[in-house]
């Protein structure tokens, strides 16, 4: 070990020791803080659920098509396969509906919408 190194060891083991050598009394409570202004209200919450799960398994027919509803946005598609599942890269918007499909390779679609 260098002669720095244990130099600046030996001093903070001394600083340390020095620290708990008291008289072991507790001091006053401090005063309590005063809290500051409360912040803006949020925005109103959406009763009931707000999350929805579609399931569609026509996939070999028409490539299993999931919407979400006009109040709804669609935020992911999975497209389930025999020995796997990936997102669905088939998006299409349509009157401010999108709409996800699968490959014919595909089981199931399982799409998950939220409000709005």
């Amino acid at each position: 070990m260098r002669f720095p190194t244990l130099i600046v060891l030996i001093a903070t083991a001394a600083m340390v020791a020095g620290c708990n050598q008291g008289s072991g009394e507790v001091g006053p409570k401090g005063e309590p803080g005063v809290a500051g202004p409360p912040g803006p209200a949020g925005p109103p919450g959406v009763s009931g659920s707000s999350i929805r799960t579609l399931t569609s398994s026509t996939c070999s027919a028409d490539g299993c098509p999931v919407s979400c509803d006009a109040d709804e946005t669609l935020v992911s598609a999975i497209c389930i396969g025999a020995t796997s599942a990936k997102f669905s890269d088939n998006l299409q918007l349509s009157n401010g509906i999108m709409t996800a499909r699968c490959g014919s390779s595909s089981t199931s679609t399982i799409a998950t919408c939220a409000r709005k």
